[in-house]
């Protein structure tokens, strides 16, 4: 392994210790719920999710789950903070 390869990769052990340099802004989670597969996604500060109580209550465990995973890497929208 040559001299730039071992400092890229320390590097990204520093970042990955950083977490506060990383914000999600976009993505989509496949959740497999105890009764079965969720789609979730976060856009730009707003949750969704394909089980029945998001959609009558806009929240839901699955969106609670990775909100406590990915905490202090969202960004969300001045609404819900």
């Amino acid at each position: 392994m040559d001299y730039g390869m071992i400092g890229k990769i320390d590097k990204a052990k520093r970042y990955a210790e950083q977490r506060d340099r990383m914000q999600f802004i976009t993505f989509q989670v496949a959740f497999q719920g105890e009764n079965s597969q969720h789609s979730i996604t976060f856009d730009r500060g707003t949750w969704s999710c394909t089980c029945n109580f998001f959609q009558s209550r806009g929240v839901c465990s699955h969106s609670m789950a990775l909100e406590r995973v990915l905490e202090g890497m969202l960004n969300i929208s001045s609404e819900e903070a």
